[in-house]
């Protein structure tokens, strides 16, 4: 069976309360996008101690660095060799964490339905050997900000690079964000694209309105089809995260969740929504298991 984790700085920007948090719902692992306010590329060796002594302290795992890797611009050679660096100094903090997977993109894509592929293909030259000399894999995610945007896109560019150490990061709310993912379901037919390379997973939520935007919302109240996907994870026997990022305020949560999880929604920022997420995850798995 499948664990679960989450993104830190989607609870709190305070680590030992994230991981209380995550004990409380019984979430295995810790996703480190940013600590104390310090992206996860900007951590100093310090602050990856200080990480590690607090894993440890609460029982948790470090399931992911989820970097900004590739969330650059392709034309521009100066900052995709800062991204490299990025990609460098996150596979040493992951190997200090005991972690394997360190989260990247396929850059900005500005809405472009015609995609660079060689260009992106070359830019992507030195990262292999990066991932072989760090002992690290590549999560790809589909991103709707990126050229690799859809569950489609993500198949076609790991397909091309070929790379053992670079495999899928699924995340559904970003596919059905992008305009050509809207209007396909993501599960079953684009999960089953990408579900026998998949590394890692992002959960959230998304739904479309009127004006044609497809904001995130509440667990179980989008397309995302979440329970089918975690029934077919569990089929399938797939042994590693399924990590939520929360993207949700409490003041969106709809009526019917505010019902029966409303009592979780104290705390500052994002910590009420993601308790309420993390609830909704939690009995739902329960029915699955």
């Amino acid at each position: 069976m499948f664990r679960l984790g989450a993104f830190t700085d989607e609870i709190s920007q305070d680590l030992e309360r994230a991981c209380r948090i995550c004990v409380e719902f019984g979430f295995e692992g810790l996703e480190i996008r940013g600590v104390w306010r310090t992206p996860c590329q900007e951590l100093t060796d310090a602050q990856v101690r200080d990480i590690r002594r607090i894993a440890a302290d609460y029982g948790r795992v470090v399931c992911s660095i989820a970097s900004p890797f590739g969330k650059c611009e392709l034309e521009d050679s100066a900052e995709v060799a800062k991204h490299m660096d990025y990609l460098r100094r996150c596979g040493d903090i992951a190997r200090e964490l005991d972690c394997t997977i360190v989260r990247g993109f396929a850059f900005w894509g500005h809405g472009k339905r015609e995609k660079p592929w060689r260009r992106m293909f070359d830019a992507y030259a030195p990262v292999p050997a990066i991932l072989e000399e760090k002992g690290i894999v590549l999560g790809l995610e589909n991103e709707a900000a990126c050229y690799v945007g859809t569950a489609r896109h993500l198949r076609y560019f790991l397909d091309g690079l070929a790379c053992p150490r670079i495999k899928a990061l699924w995340d559904p709310a970003n596919h059905v964000q992008d305009p050509e993912g809207t209007n396909v379901p993501a599960f079953p037919d684009s999960f089953n694209l990408i579900r026998t390379d998949l590394v890692h997973v992002h959960v959230k939520d998304a739904a479309p309105t009127p004006d044609g935007n497809v904001p995130n919302v509440f667990m179980g109240t989008g397309i995302c089809r979440w329970r089918e996907q975690f029934a077919a994870l569990a089929s399938d026997g797939y042994a590693g995260f399924c990590s939520l990022e929360t993207h949700v305020n409490p003041d969106q949560c709809p009526p019917e969740t505010m019902e029966k999880y409303g009592h979780y929604l104290a705390g500052e920022g994002r910590e009420g929504a993601s308790k309420v997420c993390m609830a909704w995850i939690r009995d739902t798995l329960k029915d699955i298991e």
